[in-house]
């Protein structure tokens, strides 16, 4: 059980809000028990920087994620890690999909080659023009993948985060991709409505999800019947204990990943280090 328990924690990345530094309890007893980071929603360079930092000081290797500066048109990598990096995050939690051939790729090249993974997506399988970016990102040795809310294309109706077909069968065996796959925040009203938190968070790991993300409103009670669910997938065998432990792997290349220093991209028109982040 105790094994059970820290794989699953291994496998959730949950959101703080800053709160001056300081993380709640339930955050801490994650991060003891396996959780690898958590997201960050934060207002202003400042306060996401004291979050990113305690973070830090529980745990050095964190992986910290963040929604990245707000939309520019689809802008510079480079520009996007600078800001990141001032905020104290190493995962940019929203690399949406280039509209143009090649963006995506010399996005996430300029945004990992200064330490920042990107998560990109939403991933929905649908359709070969939107495929073709995620066919670049992976080609690109993009870190994460989200797999998003929307209803996988064609035959019944199921959000991609659910749909083995889409993550283990397109993204996985057509695309060939092999980094993480990272679940959209499992606290959206339809989601919540239709399945319930913990529900969710089993029905992604079964589909090939490795790190499920929570929102703001999921707290510990959230946490513990996601353990509670999980426990009883695993004793039912609905959900092999195989599948964390592949999901929890990927989960630590990720992490070690983005703990390892690399130069930080300044920002444009800045000799002296990175742009802050404007409010999130």
């Amino acid at each position: 059980m105790r094994r059970l328990t820290a794989l699953v924690d291994s496998c959730l990345l949950p959101t703080v809000r800053g709160r001056e530094g300081r993380l709640p309890d339930w955050i801490l007893r994650s991060l003891e028990s396996g959780s690898p980071g958590a997201a960050v929603a934060a207002h202003g360079t400042d306060e996401a920087r004291a979050t990113a930092e305690a973070l830090k000081a529980a745990l050095p290797d964190a992986l910290t994620g963040h929604a990245g500066p707000p939309p520019r048109g689809y802008g510079d990598g480079s520009a996007a890690a600078a800001e990141l990096v001032a905020a104290g995050a190493n995962l940019h939690l929203a690399v949406r999909p280039g509209p143009r051939a090649d963006d995506t790729r010399v996005f996430v090249t300029d945004l990992q080659t200064h330490g920042v993974a990107a998560a990109l997506g939403p991933f929905t399988a649908g359709g070969s023009y939107s495929l073709r970016p995620f066919a670049e990102g992976a080609a690109a040795g993009v870190r994460a993948i989200t797999a998003g809310h929307a209803p996988v294309p064609g035959g019944r109706p199921c959000p991609t985060v659910f749909s083995a077909r889409a993550v283990t069968g397109v993204l996985r065996g057509e695309l060939g991709y092999a980094g993480v796959v990272l679940s959209d925040t499992l606290d959206a009203p339809a989601i919540v409505e239709g399945w319930g938190v913990p529900g969710a968070a089993v029905l992604a790991w079964i589909a090939g999800v490795d790190l499920v993300r929570l929102g703001p409103s999921s707290g510990a009670g959230v946490r513990d019947a996601i353990h509670a669910a999980a426990a009883r997938a695993v004793a039912d065998g609905d959900l092999p204990q195989g599948r964390l432990e592949e999901a929890a792997e990927r989960v630590a290349r990720l992490r070690r990943w983005a703990s390892e220093p690399r130069m930080p991209a300044a920002a444009p028109g800045s000799n002296t280090g990175p742009a802050s982040l404007p409010g999130a």
